[in-house]
């Protein structure tokens, strides 16, 4: 460094100082002392706790988002196993658009959400305020036999740039069954059981008929030449007036058991009504489910397509306005026969007939001659017998939609009820009878139950793919 000369840098840092000494000196210094209120943010998307009648899902609330459990209700398609079901239901307090995304799976071949995809990629669809029940069409590339978890993202916006982000998870198990299960790969009736079908009037052993891996495209060739799930069909679409059903034997434990409970999930891939008939277009006559027949004949190969007995209407009075082909089997003491008819309150409706079941009692101790009741009709009178159109909710399930049928019975309160639940849409019918005065509860004992699907004035190939028995 040269004598008597400083170096830039020094000079202006000693500059600085002064200068910032100078105004330190010459301005007073004001403090300030200022409030943060925060309050909390309500989320304008929530989820609603539920769950499906028919076992099929639930969900809850978590503190990120949501989680479900899915029961595993699969139809076998040449790309892979579909799975319809509800999600989750949300309810939205404001106008926004939701967006979902499944994290990255090897089990995954893709999902859409009520029609939009979120996997592979992302989807987003726009929601105004009310309640939705979200339904997830999820296609996997292998049958669900194990718990399978699967996790993804989701976020709701409502104000430009602002955005609530969450989370979800959704626990995939297979259906545990007793009597027949034909999803997720499985082909299997675990109880010895005889089949019998009817057509107006007449014994038929053309159907039920089971349509396996190699033959279900037949079945379902109406539909989609991709679907290979196998069914057990009831009944065929071609045939008015006919109907079939098969019968197990399983033991009840009476008094001590708090419900017994049979569960069925049912299809149909072609809607057989013609349009000559005064309920076209819709769809009928549906399923039955027969409780505690005590018959003379067995569960056994001798009686397969050869159960004694007789067919409405040609055989009995005239039991319902909308009824189809109901066969009533042999048995010494009176039993209990329901059906789910989706023909009510969509082609004939009529005073004291709320919804879409029928309840009859139904004794046939030669075989010959049915005696149905109670007659008349409790709920719509002369000349019908049973409880006719009862229950409330109402749909009509359309071609491929899995529909979940459960009936109870609770020998406590000799109460009687019954869910059908189209799972691929959330449309359901129920109801409620306590039959005090007109039933007694059974014994615990050895009794025969069954399963069936009918038609009448409405056709459908009506079919079976899961049976399962708690009692």
């Amino acid at each position: 460094m040269e004598k008597g000369r400083w170096p830039l840098a020094l000079v202006i840092v000693l500059l600085s100082l002064i200068i910032t000494a100078y105004v330190a000196m010459a301005h007073v210094v004001f403090l300030y002392q200022a409030r943060i209120m925060v309050k909390p943010v309500s989320s304008p998307i929530t989820v609603i706790p539920g769950h499906c009648p028919c076992g099929c899902s639930s969900w809850s609330q978590t503190l990120s988002g949501f989680s479900t459990t899915i029961t595993a209700y699969t139809l076998r398609t040449t790309s892979g196993y579909v799975l319809t079901t509800p999600l989750v239901k949300f309810n939205a307090t404001v106008s926004g658009t939701l967006k979902m995304s499944l994290s990255p799976s090897s089990s995954v071949v893709s999902d859409y959400v009520n029609g939009t995809q979120i996997y592979p990629s992302p989807g987003s669809f726009s929601l105004s305020a009310g309640s939705y029940l979200m339904i997830q069409r999820l296609t996997l590339s292998s049958p669900v036999t194990s718990t399978l978890t699967l996790s993804g993202q989701y976020s709701y916006t409502y104000t430009p740039g602002v955005s609530f982000l969450y989370s979800f998870s959704e626990t995939l198990a297979p259906p545990s069954a007793n009597v027949m299960n034909l999803f997720n790969g499985q082909n299997a009736i675990y109880v010895p059981h005889v089949y019998q079908g009817d057509h107006q009037g007449s014994s038929n052993s053309s159907w039920p008929v089971y349509y396996g891996p190699s033959t279900a495209s037949q079945y379902w060739s109406p539909l989609s030449s991709s679907i290979n799930q196998p069914v057990l069909m009831m009944v065929p679409s071609s045939y008015s007036w006919s109907s079939g059903a098969m019968f197990w034997q399983s033991n009840y434990s009476g008094r001590s058991l708090t419900t017994l409970t049979i569960t069925m999930v049912g299809v149909y891939s072609y809607n057989g009504t013609p349009s000559t008939s005064w309920v076209y277009p819709y769809v009928g006559d549906g399923y039955i489910v027969y409780l505690f027949l005590k018959p003379s004949w067995s569960i056994s190969p001798q009686y397969n397509y050869s159960v004694p007995y007789v067919a409405s209407n040609p055989n009995t009075r005239i039991i319902a306005p909308l009824q189809g082909d109901v066969m009533f089997p042999q048995s010494a003491s009176t039993y209990i026969v329901v059906e789910w008819n989706p023909l009510w309150q969509y082609a004939y409706t009529t005073t004291g007939a709320t919804g879409q079941w029928d309840v009859w009692l139904a004794v046939n101790p030669y075989g010959s001659t049915a005696y149905v009741g109670p007659y008349p009709s409790p709920n719509i009178g002369f000349p019908y017998a049973g409880w006719d159109g009862i229950g409330t909710g109402a749909f009509q399930p359309r071609p491929g939609d899995y529909i979940c049928i459960t009936v109870t019975y609770n020998p406590s309160t000799n109460t009687l009820s019954g869910v059908a639940y189209d799972m691929n849409t959330g449309w359901s019918a129920s109801f409620t009878l306590n039959l005090s005065g007109y039933f007694t509860s059974p014994r615990s004992g050895n009794y025969v139950f069954g399963v069936g699907g009918t038609n009448g004035a409405g056709q459908a190939n009506w079919a079976i793919v899961y049976v399962n028995y708690q009692g």
